[in-house]
């Protein structure tokens, strides 16, 4: 039997290193980050406050700035009223496009469905009224509905 160390098993990548500060700098919490880096989340707050006490680790204060967080244009905030923390509907779009691993996809929110063209089943994330598993079907179905069936019974 051959004894492996646990501490190197369990030793933290310098990528997922990078990804919890930067997810911790957006305000992610322990709990967040570790479910998304799969860690636990105790070994996410520990290293967050070994981080913070070296100086690695900067949380900038919530209200410092009024800067887009994808293209750092001046944000005008309303008082009183939610901060925001994007300029426009395109930044907001190529941010969460381009940090994925920030969404929280729970499986509460994965829908199940048998696509009415093709027949196989396919899996969708947030979207409880999908019908069709591509454009392609939905084409299929909605201009070429008649040929598809001929093709069927041919």
């Amino acid at each position: 039997m051959i004894k492996t160390n646990f501490l190197e098993e369990t030793k933290m990548t310098d990528i997922q290193k990078h990804q919890i500060n930067e997810m911790r700098r957006y305000g992610c919490t322990y709990r967040h980050i570790a479910e998304a880096l799969s860690l636990n989340a105790e070994t996410v707050r520990s290293y967050c406050s070994r981080a913070i006490k070296k100086g690695t680790l900067v949380i900038p204060e919530s209200n410092s700035n009024s800067l887009c967080k994808q293209c750092g244009i001046p944000i005008k905030q309303t008082p009183k009223r939610k901060k925001r923390i994007f300029c426009s509907d395109p930044c907001r779009k190529k941010w969460w496009n381009s940090h994925t691993y920030l969404v929280n996809r729970s499986s509460k929110a994965i829908y199940h469905f048998t696509c009415k063209t093709c027949g196989k089943g396919f899996s969708v994330y947030g979207d409880s009224s999908r019908k069709y598993c591509s454009h392609e079907c939905y084409i299929n179905n909605r201009f070429y509905k008649e040929s598809v069936d001929d093709k069927a019974f041919s």
